[in-house]
Order: structure tokens, then sequence, then C-alpha cells
């Protein structure tokens, strides 16, 4: 079945009008890669974002270890840096052998629900030591911060910056980047030669390297 992008686009349009300003609706397009994957957005205001933006941190890392996670857990809750509380919800957009060619996610601000939780708490379901919460999720304007963050979660699992680091901590880093689906973003390979100041060729000896340590020594990012 062919995907209608005319029928998507009119239906996250109706979401956002019949759930409100509240209600975000996302369209994401990974045709191109996942640097300025947002085609459409509704209610931008929820979390900041506009067309040209990229998904979330914790997205691509389901979709780079197991993308079925997605279909199987779709909803979950996002504690917003702006200390907005975030229902959101994932649906994969998938092309006729099956692969991922977008997604359709819709991020409800429920703050306020989360006050009134005693009375709406069959429709929230949030509960912080509930498993449906990714608290590591982090939504991101543009693919700048996302790869900020990516490069600094990664400095912090070595406890040293990348400028600083000796090989054996390079290496680490890139396996950790690795796992968590940095690679998934065009010219990362040139941004990480410039921090780590290596060649394409060492880096991706380093990666090599790393990925055989990682099997040996249980590593698990």
């Amino acid at each position: 079945m062919e995907v209608n992008m005319e029928f998507i686009t009119k239906l996250m349009h109706n979401i956002g009008e019949f759930f409100g300003e509240k209600c975000e609706v996302v369209l994401h397009d990974y045709a191109n890669g996942f640097d300025h994957t947002i085609v459409d957005i509704v209610n931008g205001e929820v979390s900041g974002r506009e067309i040209g933006g990229c998904p979330s941190n914790t997205f691509i890392e389901k979709l780079q270890k197991n993308p079925h996670e997605i279909d199987q857990h779709p909803t979950y809750f996002i504690q917003h840096n702006k200390g907005k509380i975030i229902k959101s919800c994932s649906t994969l957009i998938r092309d006729g052998k099956g692969a991922v060619v977008g997604s359709l996610c819709i991020n409800l601000d429920v703050t306020d629900f989360i006050l009134l939780q005693n009375t709406v708490s069959d429709f929230v379901k949030y509960n912080t030591s509930d498993s449906m919460v990714d608290e590591e999720a982090v939504l991101v304007k543009n693919v700048d911060e996302l790869t900020s963050y990516y490069m600094q979660m990664a400095e912090k699992e070595v406890g040293k910056p990348m400028s600083l680091m000796n090989k054996e901590e390079k290496v680490k880093a890139l396996v950790y980047l690795h796992a968590k689906g940095f690679f998934k973003i065009s010219k990362a390979n040139v941004i990480l030669c410039e921090a780590f100041q290596i060649s394409k060729y060492t880096l991706y000896s380093y990666l090599e390297e790393g990925q055989q340590k990682a099997e040996k020594m249980g590593w698990n990012f």
C-alpha cells in the first residue's frame, strides 16, 4: 500500500484542531536522513519545534536498536525542560517493503491534567515510576541541538572532554555514540573527526575496535 501523504497531512491538522492548542502533531520524513525530518507540524508551541527540526534523541535510539519497540509501545511520557509533562504517541510510516520512511507523532501537554490527576487518572495514566515514562527523552529544536546533546552525553559517559580523550577513551565514546544512533545524523563522521582531531580512517578504525571490545567486555549503553 502506498503512503497517502495528502491524507496523513489532513489527518494531523484535524487532530490538532480537535484537541486544541496543547496538542502538537508532527510529521517526520526520513527519506533524506535524520537531520531535518519535520516536514509539517501543528501547534509547534508545545515543544518549541518547527519545520526543519529533527526527532527526539530516544526516538532515534529506538530506531537504531529495535524499531518494533515503537510499534509495541507507541505511548510514553516526556518531562519537558520547561516543566511540562507531555504525553506522546509515535506511529511509524512504512513503505510497501516494510521500511520505515516516516512517522506521525502526537505530543499532548497534560500538565494541567496531572494537577487534576485524581479526577482524570483513567485518561492520563501517568506515574513517575511507570515504565511508560521515558525520562531520557529530549525534545530538541534542530539537529545541532541534538548533536550537542549526544556529544555532551558521550563526554559525561567517559568523564572527559572529547579534545582531551586518549585513544581508549575515544574508542569508548564512539561505541556509546554508535549505540545511541548518532551515526544516523548526516556528517556525524565529520563532526566527530573534528571533535576528536582524528582522520576519517582512524575514526572508523577506532569504532571497529570498540565494537569488538564491547562484545568482549560487555559494554551496554
